[in-house]
């Protein structure tokens, strides 16, 4: 438009620009602002940011995985022995010579 001297109607229509508004706009921005103004710029949304996580993990204490640790231990026991007895129960349950107390 500057070089050919054309108004906003005519650099619209070559351009394909519906509406010649835009190439004011444009050239204000150019006035003040150089061509860094005109450069393309993303479009569409944006991202999601990452928010930081509040709660910071922290390595466990010492102490406490002893304790998680012989808690497990104390389970795994409970379980066996659960085990154990339900075998026992269903022996008992199967064998033929059962006897009545009285």
């Amino acid at each position: 438009m500057i070089e050919h001297g054309t108004s906003l109607n005519e650099t619209a229509a070559f351009f394909k620009i519906p509406a010649p508004s835009t190439i004011m706009v444009w050239r204000k921005l150019f006035e003040t602002q150089e061509l860094d103004a005109l450069r393309s710029k993303k479009t569409g949304c944006p991202s999601m940011k990452k928010e930081p996580n509040q709660q910071h993990k922290k390595a466990p204490v010492r102490g406490y995985t002893d304790a998680l640790e012989a808690r497990i231990k104390n389970l795994e026991m409970e379980n066996e022995y659960l085990k154990k007895l339900n075998a026992l129960v269903q022996n008992k349950e199967k064998s033929p010579n059962k006897t009545k107390r009285k």
